[in-house]
């Protein structure tokens, strides 16, 4: 289709911060988590993978480098 612009798939997870423990949804590459033990987020933090509880789902923060990251590759022509 002319016009229709193709971007990159990410998918949310929540994670822990490798120094804090803390968990906050970091965005990744891909169409879904394919079970890798560890990954970069688009924020650049390479964190350990796992499936989260519903209650990291409820608890984890967003974290807003991934969300700005995503945001600005949206926005650029």
């Amino acid at each position: 289709m002319i016009g229709l612009q193709q971007t990159e798939r990410h998918y949310w997870l929540p994670a822990p911060d490798p120094e804090t423990g803390v968990f906050a949804r970091h965005a990744f590459h891909g169409r879904r988590w394919e079970g890798q033990p560890v990954d970069v987020a688009a924020c650049g933090a390479e964190v350990a993978m796992a499936s989260p509880s519903e209650m990291d789902w409820r608890t984890a923060p967003t974290c807003m480098a991934c969300n700005e990251f995503l945001k600005s590759r949206q926005t650029a022509p």
